[in-house]
């Protein structure tokens, strides 16, 4: 009868350690969620903070349409002889 009692000590004992370890796995798996939605809102929060930086590139052809134009409405004043 004393095999059969440490057999099933032993064996509780077994289950209540991998009791614990999944315990210990699904704490961590949950501050790992935690903390992975955290990360995942700031890409968020600064992929809109930076959302004009990818129309950078237009706004700066623009802004050389616009200079050039200028440019070119000044030679023709400065050719008319309107600017002074």
């Amino acid at each position: 009868m004393d095999g059969w009692v440490i057999g099933f000590a032993v064996g509780a004992l077994v289950a209540v350690v991998v009791v614990v370890l999944l315990a210990l796995m699904i704490r961590g798996a949950r501050r790992v969620h935690t903390k992975a939605a955290a990360i995942l809102e700031a890409l968020h929060a600064a992929r809109e903070a930076t959302a004009g930086l990818w129309e950078l590139a237009d706004t700066n052809a623009t802004v050389g349409r616009i200079v050039a134009a200028a440019t070119d409405a000044r030679v023709t004043l400065e050719r008319r002889g309107g600017a002074r």
